[in-house]
């Protein structure tokens, strides 16, 4: 498969998600995995955010098949802090012009992210606060620039799941190493959950020391296998 030039992350040789089922990926292996609609109903209920934690923002897919998933799927009144970490941000131009190939599906997505990322000033390190209005609710997008440990050592709440991506653990190890990742268990509620697309045994090690149960659950688009923790 031909992969153009603007579609591969430069610092780690690879490219920033599947052209063809990256949003519908991310909503069976991050969202249907985590059980995350009928957690945001309880989290409604009970009128509390719900935390999500992301390593590896990129070009914002994961967020874009957020908004779409929520908004096609009628919840309303929902406050999520979303808390993501990007160590090579990219511009709101190139932003575009990786998600333009999804723009026949969720070409509002899209405008809302890119039109609050715009705000952003990549060449400054440390947290970046967005805040993007949707039909479902309001999402919070606190996004850090810089290194994944200073993100999870400075964030103050654990979070209710975190969605584990940043590129398979060959092309980007360091954010699957496992001091990162035993921060990530420190900075999730119990009985919070993680899940990601690696099955990698380093990395299925790391979270079991991290203190999540972990299952093999279907993959998305020809991968077989994906990981679900829950945190005991």
């Amino acid at each position: 498969m031909f992969i153009p030039d603007y579609l591969v992350n430069e610092q780690f040789d690879d490219r920033y998600f599947d052209v063809v089922n990256a949003l519908d990926e991310a909503q069976q292996i991050y969202f249907e995995n985590n059980n995350l609609l009928d957690r945001l109903k309880i989290a409604v209920q009970a009128n509390t955010p719900f935390r999500i934690g992301e390593t590896g923002f990129g070009a914002g897919r994961i967020v874009v098949a957020l908004l779409e998933y929520l908004n096609k799927n009628g919840l309303k009144k929902i406050t999520i802090e979303y808390n993501s970490v990007e160590l090579f941000p990219m511009t709101s131009e190139r932003m575009l012009k990786i998600l333009d190939g999804f723009k026949d599906r969720v070409v509002g997505e899209i405008n809302a992210l890119v039109e609050a990322y715009k705000s952003v000033d990549i060449t400054v390190t440390g947290w970046h606060k967005m805040k993007v209005e949707q039909s479902f609710g309001t999402l919070y997008l606190n996004l850090w620039i810089g290194e994944a440990l200073e993100m999870l050592n400075s964030l103050e709440n654990p979070c209710d799941v975190w969605f584990l991506d940043g590129h398979g653990p060959k092309k980007n190890p360091s954010i699957w190493r496992p001091e990162l990742l035993l921060e990530v268990g420190k900075k999730t509620k119990k009985g919070g959950t993680c899940s990601t697309f690696t099955v990698a045994g380093v990395v299925k090690r790391a979270l079991i020391d991290a203190g999540f149960e972990l299952v093999k659950l279907p993959g998305c688009g020809g991968k077989n296998h994906v990981l679900q923790g829950v945190k005991g």
